[in-house]
């Protein structure tokens, strides 16, 4: 099956135009450069049968520069209006194919849509290319399709030659760190930031198995998608994996005593969890026992009263809330009152460890 590009999407019309009409804008273009040519003669004249030749000349010049001016702001408008139709067939076309290669259950289609792709003189193509390439989970034949369009875009555009040659060569290699290096160089500082390289970086640092560094970049990849719609579900979807990794590594770190690292894994997870998902794994509660184990009270006990509002595990998160509580009213600073803390902060210690024990 062929794919066909909506109307909208025809590079060789722009959207509201056809025929002729879409050829309006080069027409008028030379219309406008012409105009300077065909009145000077006519203001030569008015020169030479002018009563006073000097404020004739003057006069001649002014106008041949008011008129060098309109017609330049004219060749101006037109330049930038074609160049926006163009910007918008290709993120048209892109959509369209990405659409394809998302939702389509038909291979052929599929192939079809990387192949109309390779087509493209954008970066962004460059890199949904690169993501069919690198996806592990899409069929050899689909992904063939799309190591050869970009082949055929590195032979038509020498500028891109290198980079696809140097991130093709990475992707044989499996090296995610590589991959990552050529993203970030090539497509990151660049005036023009991509969802896609974005999400790319992202998905490379999962490989590695480095959870916040990915999280990092796929929340770019979200804010960018934003503004260039790009991608449907699948950066929501590994932002949920990175999670519920970031929440795993926490219970690991926490085990072993490494409470700092464990609060930055469950800091990091809680920015991202739906209320729904926080309560399921307990989330305010988590972090209420990571600050316990790290002596911060303060922020021990307010974790302990969102974890009571947002109904995570009453019943553990009030006993620890009143020892918290008993916490923040000892304030004396007799040696009675300092080995009250001390109790105190035992006790609360042996809370938060028990409460752990039963969460993860």
């Amino acid at each position: 099956m062929k794919i066909s590009l909506p109307p909208r999407c025809n590079p060789a019309i722009p959207e509201g135009r056809s025929g002729s009409a879409g050829r309006a804008l080069p027409v008028s273009f030379i219309a406008a450069a012409l105009v300077p040519v065909l009145m000077a003669p006519w203001m030569a004249a008015s020169a030479e049968h002018s009563a006073n030749p000097k404020i004739a000349h003057s006069l001649f010049f002014f106008i041949l520069f008011g008129v060098g001016i309109i017609s330049l702001s004219v060749s101006l408008i037109v330049a930038l209006t074609l160049w926006s139709h163009r910007q918008d067939q290709i993120q048209c076309m892109m959509r369209f194919c990405i659409r394809y290669l998302v939702e389509s259950k038909n291979e052929s289609e599929k192939i079809e849509a990387v192949t109309a792709l390779g087509q493209a003189k954008d970066p962004a193509a460059l890199l949904i290319l690169l993501d069919v390439v690198d996806n592990e989970k899409a069929g050899e034949e689909l992904r063939d399709a799309a190591d050869a369009a970009l082949h055929e875009m590195s032979r038509k555009y020498p500028q891109f030659t290198s980079v696809i040659d140097a991130l093709l060569a990475a992707v044989e290699e499996k090296s995610p760190q590589k991959v990552i290096d050529l993203l970030v160089a090539n497509f990151e500082h660049r005036k023009k930031k991509y969802v896609q390289s974005a999400y790319l970086i992202g998905r490379e640092y999962m490989r590695m198995e480095q959870y916040a560094e990915a999280l990092a970049w796929l929340q770019k990849a979200r804010m960018r998608n934003r503004k260039t719609h790009v991608y449907f579900h699948q950066i929501s979807r590994l932002i949920s994996t990175c999670n519920q990794q970031l929440l795993n590594e926490g219970d690991v770190l926490f085990r072993v005593g490494e409470y700092a690292a464990a609060l930055e894994r469950y800091a990091l997870a809680s920015h991202e969890l739906k209320p729904a998902d926080k309560e399921h794994h307990a989330l305010h509660l988590r972090l209420a026992c990571t600050y316990c184990k790290l002596a911060q009270y303060e922020a021990a006990y307010r974790e302990t009263l969102l974890a009571l509002q947002e109904h995570h595990k009453t019943e553990p998160s009030l006993s620890l809330s009143k020892l918290l509580h008993q916490m923040r009213s000892e304030v004396g600073a007799t040696a009675e009152a300092r080995a009250r803390r001390d109790k105190l902060a035992t006790e609360i210690a042996d809370q938060a460890e028990n409460t752990m024990a039963g969460i993860i």
